[in-house]
Protein backbone atom coordinates (compact mmCIF):
# COMPACT_ATOMS: atom_id res chain seq x y z
CA UNK A 1 0.00 0.00 0.00
CA UNK A 2 1.47 3.37 -1.03
CA UNK A 3 2.03 6.27 1.35
CA UNK A 4 -0.48 8.29 -0.65
CA UNK A 5 -3.15 5.60 -0.17
CA UNK A 6 -2.40 5.32 3.56
CA UNK A 7 -2.67 9.10 3.93
CA UNK A 8 -5.99 9.17 2.04
CA UNK A 9 -7.43 6.44 4.25
CA UNK A 10 -6.24 8.27 7.36
CA UNK A 11 -7.88 11.51 6.21
CA UNK A 12 -11.10 9.65 5.39
CA UNK A 13 -11.11 8.04 8.83
CA UNK A 14 -10.44 11.38 10.51
CA UNK A 15 -13.23 13.04 8.54
CA UNK A 16 -15.72 10.30 9.46
CA UNK A 17 -14.74 10.62 13.11
CA UNK A 18 -15.29 14.38 13.07
CA UNK A 19 -18.68 14.02 11.38
CA UNK A 20 -19.70 11.37 13.88
CA UNK A 21 -18.64 13.54 16.78
CA UNK A 22 -20.55 16.51 15.36
CA UNK A 23 -23.71 14.47 14.91
CA UNK A 24 -23.41 13.05 18.41
CA UNK A 25 -22.97 16.54 19.86
CA UNK A 26 -25.99 17.82 17.91
CA UNK A 27 -28.12 14.92 19.16
CA UNK A 28 -27.16 15.69 22.75
CA UNK A 29 -28.30 19.31 22.53
CA UNK A 30 -31.51 20.01 24.41
CA UNK A 31 -33.33 23.04 25.80
CA UNK A 32 -32.55 24.09 29.36
CA UNK A 33 -36.10 23.21 30.41
CA UNK A 34 -35.52 19.56 29.40
CA UNK A 35 -32.31 19.22 31.41
CA UNK A 36 -34.01 17.31 34.23
CA UNK A 37 -35.47 14.74 31.82
CA UNK A 38 -39.06 16.02 32.00
CA UNK A 39 -40.86 18.40 29.62
CA UNK A 40 -44.05 19.90 31.03
CA UNK A 41 -46.63 20.50 28.29
CA UNK A 42 -49.75 22.62 28.73
CA UNK A 43 -52.74 21.60 26.60
CA UNK A 44 -56.52 21.83 26.65
CA UNK A 45 -56.84 18.12 25.84
CA UNK A 46 -60.15 18.55 24.03
CA UNK A 47 -59.30 18.76 20.33
CA UNK A 48 -59.48 15.36 18.62
CA UNK A 49 -57.56 14.03 16.80
CA UNK A 50 -54.82 16.41 17.96
CA UNK A 51 -55.07 15.84 21.73
CA UNK A 52 -57.96 14.30 23.67
CA UNK A 53 -59.04 11.53 26.05
CA UNK A 54 -60.19 8.52 24.06
CA UNK A 55 -62.66 7.30 26.71
CA UNK A 56 -64.40 8.94 29.67
CA UNK A 57 -62.28 8.51 32.78
CA UNK A 58 -59.00 8.04 30.89
CA UNK A 59 -55.98 9.72 32.44
CA UNK A 60 -53.63 9.54 29.44
CA UNK A 61 -54.08 11.85 26.48
CA UNK A 62 -53.85 10.53 22.93
CA UNK A 63 -53.68 12.21 19.55
CA UNK A 64 -51.42 13.37 16.75
CA UNK A 65 -50.09 16.35 18.68
CA UNK A 66 -49.41 14.18 21.71
CA UNK A 67 -47.38 11.77 19.56
CA UNK A 68 -45.40 14.63 18.01
CA UNK A 69 -44.53 16.28 21.33
CA UNK A 70 -43.65 12.90 22.86
CA UNK A 71 -41.29 12.26 19.94
CA UNK A 72 -39.67 15.69 20.34
CA UNK A 73 -39.11 15.13 24.06
CA UNK A 74 -37.71 11.67 23.35
CA UNK A 75 -35.14 13.18 20.97
CA UNK A 76 -33.92 15.21 23.95
CA UNK A 77 -33.78 12.16 26.19
CA UNK A 78 -36.78 13.41 28.14
CA UNK A 79 -40.37 12.39 28.93
CA UNK A 80 -43.50 14.51 28.73
CA UNK A 81 -45.74 15.54 31.59
CA UNK A 82 -49.07 16.99 30.45
CA UNK A 83 -50.81 19.79 32.32
CA UNK A 84 -54.43 20.11 31.19
CA UNK A 85 -56.25 23.43 31.53
CA UNK A 86 -58.59 25.92 29.87
CA UNK A 87 -57.45 27.00 26.42
CA UNK A 88 -57.42 30.71 27.31
CA UNK A 89 -55.01 30.04 30.18
CA UNK A 90 -52.45 27.99 28.27
CA UNK A 91 -50.07 30.74 27.13
CA UNK A 92 -50.16 32.54 30.52
CA UNK A 93 -49.04 29.21 31.99
CA UNK A 94 -45.69 29.79 30.30
CA UNK A 95 -45.33 33.06 32.22
CA UNK A 96 -46.10 31.38 35.53
CA UNK A 97 -43.58 28.59 34.76
CA UNK A 98 -46.37 26.04 35.07
CA UNK A 99 -45.23 24.46 31.81
CA UNK A 100 -42.35 24.53 29.33
CA UNK A 101 -44.31 24.12 26.10
CA UNK A 102 -47.83 24.85 24.92
CA UNK A 103 -49.21 22.45 22.31
CA UNK A 104 -52.97 22.52 21.87
CA UNK A 105 -53.93 23.08 18.25
CA UNK A 106 -53.03 26.71 18.86
CA UNK A 107 -52.57 29.02 15.89
CA UNK A 108 -49.41 30.95 15.20
CA UNK A 109 -50.37 34.64 15.15
CA UNK A 110 -48.34 37.87 15.09
CA UNK A 111 -49.95 39.01 18.34
CA UNK A 112 -48.91 35.86 20.19
CA UNK A 113 -45.39 35.98 18.74
CA UNK A 114 -44.88 39.43 20.27
CA UNK A 115 -44.75 37.82 23.71
CA UNK A 116 -43.83 34.16 23.05
CA UNK A 117 -41.74 32.16 20.62
CA UNK A 118 -43.68 29.77 18.43
CA UNK A 119 -42.69 27.14 15.87
CA UNK A 120 -45.33 26.35 13.21
CA UNK A 121 -45.50 22.69 12.25
CA UNK A 122 -49.04 21.88 11.07
CA UNK A 123 -51.20 23.56 8.41
CA UNK A 124 -54.95 23.12 8.81
CA UNK A 125 -57.41 23.77 5.98
CA UNK A 126 -61.15 24.31 5.84
CA UNK A 127 -62.86 21.49 3.93
CA UNK A 128 -66.24 20.60 2.46
CA UNK A 129 -67.44 17.22 3.77
CA UNK A 130 -70.12 15.09 2.07
CA UNK A 131 -71.39 11.53 2.43
CA UNK A 132 -69.02 8.92 1.02
CA UNK A 133 -71.77 7.90 -1.41
CA UNK A 134 -71.79 11.37 -3.02
CA UNK A 135 -69.36 11.06 -5.90
CA UNK A 136 -70.59 14.10 -7.85
CA UNK A 137 -69.82 17.00 -5.51
CA UNK A 138 -66.47 18.52 -6.44
CA UNK A 139 -66.67 22.06 -5.03
CA UNK A 140 -68.87 24.42 -2.95
CA UNK A 141 -70.48 25.61 -6.19
CA UNK A 142 -72.19 22.21 -6.39
CA UNK A 143 -74.22 23.10 -3.27
CA UNK A 144 -76.67 25.33 -5.14
CA UNK A 145 -80.21 24.45 -4.03
CA UNK A 146 -78.99 21.87 -1.49
CA UNK A 147 -79.05 21.72 2.30
CA UNK A 148 -75.86 22.44 4.24
CA UNK A 149 -75.54 21.67 7.95
CA UNK A 150 -73.29 24.14 9.80
CA UNK A 151 -72.13 24.35 13.41
CA UNK A 152 -73.72 27.45 14.97
CA UNK A 153 -71.46 30.32 15.99
CA UNK A 154 -68.56 29.34 13.71
CA UNK A 155 -66.96 31.27 10.87
CA UNK A 156 -68.39 28.64 8.53
CA UNK A 157 -71.75 30.42 8.70
CA UNK A 158 -70.20 33.41 6.95
CA UNK A 159 -68.53 31.09 4.45
CA UNK A 160 -71.94 29.75 3.39
CA UNK A 161 -73.49 33.24 3.46
CA UNK A 162 -70.79 34.44 1.04
CA UNK A 163 -71.41 31.37 -1.13
CA UNK A 164 -75.15 32.12 -1.24
CA UNK A 165 -74.42 35.71 -2.21
CA UNK A 166 -72.53 34.36 -5.23
CA UNK A 167 -75.39 32.02 -6.09
CA UNK A 168 -77.90 34.85 -5.93
CA UNK A 169 -75.72 37.17 -8.02
CA UNK A 170 -75.43 34.52 -10.74
CA UNK A 171 -79.13 33.63 -10.67
CA UNK A 172 -78.65 30.24 -9.01
CA UNK A 173 -80.67 28.82 -6.12
CA UNK A 174 -78.94 29.44 -2.77
CA UNK A 175 -78.06 26.64 -0.40
CA UNK A 176 -80.35 26.11 2.59
CA UNK A 177 -78.43 26.64 5.83
CA UNK A 178 -79.34 24.57 8.86
CA UNK A 179 -77.35 25.27 12.04
CA UNK A 180 -76.70 22.89 14.94
CA UNK A 181 -75.04 23.47 18.32
CA UNK A 182 -72.29 20.87 17.92
CA UNK A 183 -69.99 19.35 15.30
CA UNK A 184 -71.35 15.89 16.09
CA UNK A 185 -74.90 17.10 15.44
CA UNK A 186 -73.82 18.46 12.07
CA UNK A 187 -72.25 15.18 11.03
CA UNK A 188 -75.36 13.28 12.11
CA UNK A 189 -77.46 15.30 9.65
CA UNK A 190 -75.20 14.22 6.81
CA UNK A 191 -75.22 10.58 7.86
CA UNK A 192 -79.03 10.40 8.00
CA UNK A 193 -79.42 12.22 4.70
CA UNK A 194 -80.94 15.49 5.96
CA UNK A 195 -77.99 17.55 4.70
CA UNK A 196 -75.80 17.28 1.63
CA UNK A 197 -72.64 18.67 3.19
CA UNK A 198 -70.94 20.67 5.91
CA UNK A 199 -67.90 22.91 6.20
CA UNK A 200 -65.33 22.22 8.91
CA UNK A 201 -61.59 21.93 9.57
CA UNK A 202 -59.66 19.03 8.05
CA UNK A 203 -58.64 17.96 11.56
CA UNK A 204 -62.26 17.60 12.64
CA UNK A 205 -63.11 15.82 9.40
CA UNK A 206 -60.23 13.38 9.93
CA UNK A 207 -61.47 12.51 13.41
CA UNK A 208 -65.03 11.93 12.24
CA UNK A 209 -63.80 9.79 9.35
CA UNK A 210 -61.77 7.70 11.80
CA UNK A 211 -64.88 7.18 13.90
CA UNK A 212 -67.04 6.26 10.92
CA UNK A 213 -64.95 4.62 8.21
CA UNK A 214 -66.37 4.73 4.67
CA UNK A 215 -69.24 7.03 5.66
CA UNK A 216 -67.79 10.47 4.89
CA UNK A 217 -65.41 12.04 2.41
CA UNK A 218 -63.64 15.36 1.87
CA UNK A 219 -65.04 16.69 -1.40
CA UNK A 220 -63.16 19.98 -1.49
CA UNK A 221 -60.26 21.65 0.32
CA UNK A 222 -60.19 25.44 0.56
CA UNK A 223 -56.95 27.25 -0.24
CA UNK A 224 -56.72 29.30 2.95
CA UNK A 225 -54.92 27.64 5.83
CA UNK A 226 -53.92 28.38 9.40
CA UNK A 227 -50.78 27.06 11.04
CA UNK A 228 -50.79 25.39 14.43
CA UNK A 229 -47.59 25.60 16.42
CA UNK A 230 -45.68 24.88 19.61
CA UNK A 231 -45.16 27.86 21.91
CA UNK A 232 -42.41 28.48 24.45
CA UNK A 233 -41.08 31.38 26.49
CA UNK A 234 -38.90 33.74 24.46
CA UNK A 235 -35.61 31.96 23.72
CA UNK A 236 -33.95 31.91 20.27
CA UNK A 237 -31.85 28.90 21.29
CA UNK A 238 -34.76 26.80 22.53
CA UNK A 239 -36.84 27.78 19.50
CA UNK A 240 -34.05 26.58 17.20
CA UNK A 241 -33.84 23.25 19.04
CA UNK A 242 -37.59 22.68 18.66
CA UNK A 243 -37.33 23.56 14.97
CA UNK A 244 -34.45 21.09 14.53
CA UNK A 245 -36.42 18.36 16.33
CA UNK A 246 -39.47 18.88 14.10
CA UNK A 247 -37.36 18.87 10.95
CA UNK A 248 -35.68 15.65 12.10
CA UNK A 249 -39.10 13.99 12.47
CA UNK A 250 -39.91 15.11 8.95
CA UNK A 251 -36.63 13.88 7.49
CA UNK A 252 -36.89 10.46 9.16
CA UNK A 253 -40.42 9.87 7.86
CA UNK A 254 -41.82 9.58 11.39
CA UNK A 255 -43.98 12.66 10.95
CA UNK A 256 -45.64 11.22 7.83
CA UNK A 257 -46.26 7.95 9.67
CA UNK A 258 -48.00 9.83 12.48
CA UNK A 259 -50.17 11.73 9.99
CA UNK A 260 -51.24 8.42 8.46
CA UNK A 261 -51.92 6.95 11.92
CA UNK A 262 -54.41 9.74 12.65
CA UNK A 263 -55.89 9.89 9.12
CA UNK A 264 -54.65 13.44 8.60
CA UNK A 265 -53.69 14.83 5.18
CA UNK A 266 -50.18 13.74 4.21
CA UNK A 267 -49.18 17.33 3.40
CA UNK A 268 -50.37 18.86 6.71
CA UNK A 269 -46.86 19.24 8.12
CA UNK A 270 -45.31 20.53 4.90
CA UNK A 271 -45.14 24.05 6.30
CA UNK A 272 -42.27 26.42 6.92
CA UNK A 273 -40.94 26.11 10.47
CA UNK A 274 -39.51 29.63 10.45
Amino acid sequence: MSKRTIKALWLLSLSAGLVGAFQSNAAEQKPDFAANGVVRVCTAGDFPPMQYYKNPGDTNLVGFEIDVVDAIAKSWGAKTEYVVGDFKGLLPSLDSMRCDLVASGIMITPARLEKYDGVPYFGSHVVLVTPQSDETTKSPEDMSGKVMAIEAGTTYEKEVADLNAKFTASGKAPATIQTYPSASGVIEQILVGRAASTITQDTTAAYRMMQMPDRLRIAYTYDASENYGIYIRKSPTDRRLIKVAIESLQASGEMKALLAKWSLPATSTDVSHD
